[in-house]
């Protein structure tokens, strides 16, 4: 046997498990989509911020080289200013105030070195200190925004690296000899402050190298430890940079010449990259778990009702005609579904039960069939004895009752299915004679047929049983005035037969009540005789949706039975 709740439990659990794939896979895939977006924009924030560093590092080089040039400049102007620099070395800071004096009165051009120091460093507030060496002198002066008049010292911190110092030589503009060397240190403190606004996507170490490979200047970002940056600059020291492990190294040219070196450690960019697509990783298994649980709580009840409603099907197909389907309070698609199926099943029920009364009918009817053959032809032969008899003894109405009872015996011995128009009115002809033999003075009827009509075929017993129904429940054999008419005629395709009688008056009620139980086919109770409803039965079964039957009150208080159909034999 099959077992429908399988197959449906197995249908619905792959429904729902088809949308929560199709739904895995919608979130899987934007999930994806935000995850590449992250990453996209990580690296495209990890380019704009080298850009941006470069171009920062850029401009502050440029800066700080064309401040140190245009004070070079100023420094070896003319041959004057030479003369005077190398009398700031060689004189005492009095004699050299005379000097100057002298010199502004002569030429009309004053140079104090401390004045133009003081001038150059509270011009240049991001100067911190700045250093000035003669090729001919051992001392260097240096000056700075604490001691902004500077000072001549012999100065062994040059040969220390300053954070950012830009070193410029004095050019004689008239030999075209280095006489002296300009270094400038600038204050990186802004710059570094520059740098940590920029909203880098990963902590860098930055490197500023002069054209001639001296690193000037360094930077580390907050992220970066201390083991870190002194591995980087370890390297970069020992120019092998390039041969570390794990590290995006990359150069930029700058347009003055320098070069700035970033290095990014790629095990913390994969971590910071991780950092921001692990939220949107998150984010997306959280929506799905959710969507998924919902949906299956969503259809839990849906589910189970629907079992309950396979259940009882199942039980239904099992012969449990009684069972039906539970109840479902709520107005939803499955109880319309229910509703349905209960119905379905009060019909099948009732389907059954007729079926059953009509085999128990049927069978009936066979046990009188067998009892009608019980040697019909010994009946017939005495019958035809009798009329013979009757005959010679000159008995003509008693040899007519005879032939005619003969006629329904021999009539209702044959089992053929179908008989013509002129055959069936003949055998009702015969047994309406022998009701009138019996009351010759009180029945009267006619028979009328058209000629064109006659060879028509129709059910056997088409017409017998209504005339049987007149005589079982119409006719009054004590009034003298009983009639019944029968005709039969034909206009264009449509056939029409009236059996008209003037028994027993029926009330409107009674009319309507016995036209729905003669059309309603599920009225097939107990039977012990064929009456209205089987000959509506067999007439609609044989000519189709043409056939109707009807039974109504004439105006002149008689019962008629009409019957109209189209010829199927064209």
């Amino acid at each position: 046997m099959i077992r429908p709740k399988k197959h449906m439990k197995s249908s619905f659990i792959w429904l729902i498990n088809l949308y929560t794939v199709i739904l895995t896979m919608t979130v899987l895939l934007v999930t994806t989509f935000f995850v590449w977006s992250s990453i996209k924009n990580y690296n495209a924030e990890l380019n704009q911020a080298e850009t941006t560093i470069t171009t920062e590092m850029s401009s502050n080089v440029s800066r700080s080289i064309q401040i140190s040039q245009q004070f070079a400049n100023q420094l070896v102007a003319n041959a004057e200013t030479l003369d005077n620099l190398n009398e700031y070395f060689t004189k005492s800071l009095s004699e050299y105030s005379d000097y100057a004096t002298d010199r502004t009165i002569s030429s009309g051009q004053y140079f104090f070195l401390p004045n133009e120091a003081r001038l150059f460093l509270m011009n240049h507030p991001q100067v911190t200190r700045f250093s000035l060496r003669l090729a001919n002198q051992k001392k260097t002066f240096v000056a700075s925004q604490k001691k902004p008049g500077g000072e001549l010292i012999v100065d062994k911190s040059e040969q220390r690296q300053a954070p950012f110092a830009i070193t410029t030589p004095l050019v004689n503009p008239y030999t075209l000899n280095t006489d002296g060397t300009l270094n400038i240190t600038f204050s990186v403190r802004d710059f570094e402050h520059q740098l940590s606004q920029i909203d880098a996507a990963v902590p860098m170490q930055l490197f500023m190298r002069t054209p001639q490979g001296k690193a000037i200047f360094y930077y580390s970002g907050k992220g970066v430890a201390n083991k870190e940056q002194q591995k980087v600059v370890r390297a970069m020291t020992n120019d092998r940079v390039d041969q570390l492990e794990g590290y995006r190294v990359q150069r930029k040219l700058l347009p003055s010449g320098y070069t700035a070196v970033m290095v990014v450690n790629q095990t913390k960019a994969k971590q910071m990259m991780f950092s921001r697509t692990l939220p949107i990783v998150i984010s997306g298994l959280i929506l799905l778990i959710g969507l998924s649980s919902g949906l299956r709580l969503i259809f839990r009840r849906y589910q189970q009702q629907l079992e309950m409603i396979v259940d009882t099907v199942s039980h239904f197909s099992a012969d449990n005609l009684s069972t039906r389907v539970a109840v479902i309070p709520e107005h939803t698609d499955l109880k319309v579904l229910a509703d349905g199926i209960n119905r379905m099943f009060e019909e099948i029920h009732e389907y059954v039960y007729t079926i059953y009364q009509l085999k128990i009918s049927n069978q009936e009817a066979n046990i009188r069939a067998l009892q009608a053959q019980i040697n019909p032809h010994f009946m017939s032969n005495t019958l035809e004895y009798i009329r013979m008899a009757a005959i010679d003894a000159n008995q003509p109405e008693l040899a007519k009752v005879v032939y005619s009872f003969a006629a329904l015996l021999k009539n209702n011995t044959d089992f053929s299915a179908k008989a013509t128009l002129k055959e069936e009115l003949s055998f009702v002809d015969k047994y309406i004679y022998l009701y009138q033999v019996r009351f010759p003075d009180r029945l009267a009827y006619q028979i009328k047929i058209d000629a064109d009509v006659s060879a028509i075929e129709v059910p056997k017993f088409m017409i017998q049983p209504i005339v049987e129904n007149y005589f079982v429940h119409g006719v009054d054999f004590t009034r003298n005035n009983n009639a019944l008419s029968i005709k039969v005629h034909q206009v264009a395709q449509q056939i029409t037969i009236e059996v008209i009688n003037n028994g027993h008056l029926l009330t409107e009620e009674q009319v309507v009540q016995i036209n729905q139980k003669m059309r309603d086919a599920n009225n097939v109770e107990k039977r012990s005789s064929i009456g209205l409803q089987n000959v509506y039965l067999r007439m609609k079964a044989y000519f189709g949706e043409s056939f109707d039957m009807a039974i109504s009150v004439t105006d002149a208080d008689c019962v008629k039975v009409t019957m109209h159909f189209t010829n199927v034999e064209g």
